[in-house]
């Protein structure tokens, strides 16, 4: 007998494909009831299930994708009308198979689907009895089109095989595979192999010296490597649909648990990031989705949920056309929660303010829900986008919607963006050096080095500026924000790197540029984790370890950093 417990990784992959499958066709025909093809596919999904279910020996599973596969039946026979209520069991029994797919994934075990099987029949009065041949399996025709997987050999749309047609041409006919699913792990110790390859070829780099030979060599070895760590790089990205994917369905439910009528768009769903930042992206969005659905939503509107590139970073943005952030409620919220004295309060910019809403000690809701209203939802979105050194920005109103005589559109609404690195693990860096200390810059943040005369540099308050271009940029001295004593004096010029997130900028004071190079991005050790200026550590070819700056971190330090000032 064969054992089919060393297929439950390849079954659950696949079930949770069909799972997605039959919740987003679902969403669809609850707008389109009328659509027989949506219920066609429900009921494909629900018969393949059934059947990878009863070979992996998930009875209960099996059953109960059987009678799914008897409710689409009827329905696409006009003997069953999908009304709301059906619906809303219906995603309550998806729920159930999920949860039972988890239990499966931790346990081996299924769990119990009786109570979600009786319910589904009281309701549909479908007459399905275990997991064997329907009654009405028999009147059952997919049209060809729709790629069934039930078998079609006796289907009245079925073509007569060629007689002439042969076995080898038969054979010839059979489609190559295009496509593997790899276990993540796999991935990951592939991955890991390579950042000990680019460590020694920068160590060999190092031994090569003059050694034209061996020169040659190591350049060689360098394309190999930068060709197999493109590949590994690439063969990690995967699509941000496989998360917007899951938020049609919660924004569906918690509009209607709410009494909004909501309709998310999402767009950009095909571009894709590192498995590493689709694995942490989820929550951030889920808890701006929730803020845009109970403080920007009043009754009706749109969620545009859309993520584009730009350079080395994605931009990941949930707007909403709500009547936008109430400034002067937020103000009010802080005197009355000791923030700030009404003297203080007064003077707060809208940028300043806007500060007050990632704070999790900071709320405007009027009550507590399972939604919101604790004030951490933005604060855990705020310290995701610092943990991988991206940035998080609001607009409201968003700037594109800002007419040209400064009038807003009703319902401009609010726009967070994420601004998110495309990959954590390898980054082009610019390695600077201070007194005996060497740091790396990303260069996605860089907007280039220059020299500046002593004489440029201005005395603003407690902070150094330099003047470049006419613009006053606020320079930071890294021998004294990490206290290097053997920095060296400056006579007549300053080394300056200029860096840039988002619409800031400023200049960071350094000795000298060493060298461009790819980094392995380490994350730091539990020692350091909360050490504010740095983003992690790399590996270089001699096996030392330098830390790599975080520009986004050092931004947001008003501190050390202002704005630039015209």
């Amino acid at each position: 007998m064969v054992d089919v417990s060393k297929f439950k990784d390849l079954f659950i992959s696949e079930a949770e494909d069909h799972l997605q499958k039959l919740n987003d066709n679902l969403l669809s025909l609850e707008k389109k009831p009328d659509e027989k093809e949506l219920l066609h596919e429900l009921m494909r999904s629900s018969h393949t299930l059934k059947s990878s279910s009863a070979t992996m020996g998930y009875t209960s599973m099996a059953y109960l994708m059987h009678v799914m596969e008897d409710v689409f039946d009827y329905a696409r026979k006009d003997l069953l009308k999908i009304d709301l209520e059906i619906i809303n069991e219906l995603f309550a029994t998806f729920d159930a198979i999920n949860n039972s797919l988890e239990s499966i994934k931790d346990t081996g075990k299924e769990v119990d689907l009786n109570d979600r099987i009786e319910v589904i029949k009281r309701i549909t009065n479908v007459q399905t009895e275990g997991f064997s041949k329907s009654e009405r399996a028999e009147d059952v025709k997919t049209p060809a089109s729709s790629g069934s997987t039930t078998n079609q050999t006796n289907s009245p749309t079925t073509k007569p095989a060629d007689k002439k047609s042969s076995s080898n041409e038969q054979d010839d006919a059979i489609i190559e595979i295009e496509h593997i699913k790899v276990p993540v792990k796999r991935l990951d110790l592939l991955f890991d192999l390579v950042e000990e390859l680019l460590i020694d070829k920068m160590r060999l780099e190092s031994l090569a010296g003059d050694n034209l030979e061996l020169k040659g060599v190591v350049n060689h070895l360098e394309r190999l490597v930068s060709d197999i760590q493109y590949q590994v790089t690439q063969a990690r990205l995967v699509p941000v649909d496989q998360i917007f994917a899951r938020f049609p369905r919660m924004v569906r439910d918690l509009s209607i648990r709410e009494k909004k009528k909501i309709d998310l768009q999402i767009s950009g769903g095909d571009i894709e990031l590192d498995r590493t930042i689709i694995d942490k992206l989820g929550n951030p969005l889920v808890h701006l989705l929730r803020n845009a659905i109970d403080h920007g939503i009043a009754t009706e509107g749109v969620i545009k949920l859309s993520v584009v590139r730009e350079r080395d970073y994605a931009l990941v943005s949930v707007e909403d056309n709500g009547n936008g952030i109430k400034y002067e409620r937020v103000r009010e919220e802080a005197i009355k929660r000791g923030v700030y004295s009404a003297a203080e309060a007064a003077d707060l910019s809208r940028g300043q303010l806007i500060e007050l809403l990632f704070n999790p000690q900071f709320s405007t809701a009027e009550k507590v829900t399972d939604i919101s209203g604790r004030g951490v939802g933005l604060s855990a979105v705020k310290e995701f986008a610092n943990e991988i050194g991206g940035e998080i920005r609001v607009e409201s109103p968003p700037k594109d919607l800002i007419r040209p005589d400064g009038t807003v559109p009703d319902h401009a609404g609010t726009r967070f963006t994420l601004e998110l690195p495309l990959t954590l693990a390898i980054v082009n860096s610019l390695l600077v050096t201070v007194g005996s200390q060497m740091f790396a810059i990303p260069f996605s943040n860089i907007v280039r080095a220059i020299q500046v005369p002593l004489g440029d540099v201005k005395s603003m308050g407690d902070q150094n500026v330099a003047v470049v271009n006419d613009e006053y940029v606020t320079l930071v001295h890294l021998d004294k924000l990490f206290e290097i004593k053997d920095a060296k004096v400056v006579e007549d010029k300053i080394t300056v790197v200029l860096i840039r997130k988002g619409a800031e900028l400023a200049g960071i004071v350094v000795d000298g540029l060493r060298d461009e190079q790819e980094i392995i991005v380490k994350p730091l050790p539990d020692s350091l984790k909360g050490v504010p200026g740095f983003s992690g550590s790399t590996i270089l070819g001699d096996g030392r370890t330098i830390m790599i700056l975080d520009i986004a971190g050092l931004l947001a330090d008003s501190a050390k950093f202002i704005r630039v000032v015209n």
